[in-house]
């Protein structure tokens, strides 16, 4: 590799108090083509380097005003992209050790041939060249990981603020959610709102996949579903639903399960497509659970799917539970659909306090899946 040192780039700095060797180095350098400034005296070395930049200083051990090592830590201070040199008359491992942990490149005994002085700079303007460019990669990368981590935060704070405000509670009912992302943001959503008379609409839907893909997958599919509030009947709505994101579901060969319903406080009446869900258990009272039998494939799985709408009573005290597969790595049971929700859970005094004792854990511990529980209970 050819060096072609430039003012800018490979300007050397001399600092020994031997003047006629400093000279003969200085005149050797300047011959190869450095430009060359000498220092017979740390003080005039100080000066020198306070107001121009060198790529290396060839440093003496001993100087007559202070140490060579003072003056090195001085350099590592006030430029630490100036390459240091330390040569000495003294061929002292102890002194060659010390100049290293001092932050010294290399430590070299005199005298220093004109070749040998020559390479020796060459080779480690060229590591300082190499150093210099390493940190300038690390430093674009670092700013690029920042600049990545503020916009996830951004999205985050975007995707949560989508989300109902938890608990919801209206005369005769109450739902509550909880809700913990893998990642800074999440595929799993939740939602409610009035969708024609009293009815409520509730949704519980998981995007295949983690990341910036599945949350912007998850906005798709909310925003789709929101927008066929009110259709009826409900599979149709879901129908019209599943249209709207076949084609980003197609691009990002991904799926989405859902558990879509909606609720008539006056009658409790509950008509629910399942898509390919399946984590869905309605509480009767605190005694006794049922599973929902109608269930179709998930969104995006076959272009034809037909959904199909099942329909079910919530009594006063009954409780409809949803929740997505990230549960079952708190609760691993679970994946059993015949066993009971914990105990606890069950007897909870409140939707909220329901979803927030099964997901217990969940803040505490590194999720391989989002984690998201939604309950609907009927009060009266």
């Amino acid at each position: 590799m050819a060096v072609n040192p430039s003012p800018a780039s490979a300007r050397v700095l001399v600092v020994d108090d031997d003047e006629p060797l400093a000279r003969v180095m200085a005149r050797t350098l300047r011959g190869r083509g450095f430009e060359c400034d000498v220092a017979l005296t740390g003080a005039d070395a100080r000066r020198l380097t306070d107001g121009q930049e060198y790529a290396l200083a060839l440093l003496d051990v001993r100087l007559p005003d202070e140490s060579g090592y003072g003056l090195l830590e001085h350099l590592r201070s006030t430029r630490p992209d100036t390459a240091v040199v330390m040569i000495s008359g003294v061929d002292d491992a102890e002194l060659g050790k010390a100049a290293l942990e001092h932050g010294a490149n290399a430590y070299f005994v005199k005298p220093v041939g004109a070749t040998q002085l020559y390479l020796l700079v060459v080779d480690n303007i060229r590591r300082r060249t190499h150093e210099l460019e390493h940190r300038a990669s690390v430093d674009r990368l670092e700013g690029m990981v920042a600049q990545r981590s503020e916009q996830m935060r951004r999205a985050a704070e975007l995707q949560s603020g989508m989300l109902p405000a938890s608990p919801f509670m209206e005369d005769g009912f109450e739902i509550a959610a909880h809700f913990t992302a893998a990642r800074e943001i999440s595929g799993d959503f939740y939602d409610w709102y009035p969708s024609g008379g009293r009815r409520i609409t509730l949704t519980l839907g998981d995007v295949m996949g983690k990341g910036l893909p599945a949350s912007l997958m998850m906005a798709t599919a909310r925003a789709a579903l929101r927008a066929v509030a009110g259709v009826a009947p409900l599979e149709s709505g879901v129908t019209q639903a599943a249209g709207v994101m076949s084609s980003a579901l197609e691009v990002n060969q991904a799926y989405v399960t859902l558990f879509h319903c909606t609720f008539d406080p006056t009658s409790g009446q509950v008509a629910y497509v399942d898509a390919g869900h399946g984590h869905a258990r309605v509480l009767r009272g605190a005694a006794s659970q049922e599973l929902l039998g109608a269930r179709s494939a998930p969104i995006g799985v076959f272009p034809d799917t037909k959904f199909v709408t099942g329909s079910f009573n919530l009594e006063p005290g009954d409780s409809l539970v949803v929740f997505s597969d990230g549960l079952l790595d708190l609760r691993p049971d679970l994946a059993a659909r015949e066993v009971p929700l914990p105990y606890e859970a069950r007897r909870a005094p409140s939707a909220q306090e329901m979803v927030d004792i099964l997901a217990q854990g969940a803040r505490e511990r590194e999720l391989f899946d989002d984690v998201t529980v939604v309950a609907l209970r009927r009060l009266s």
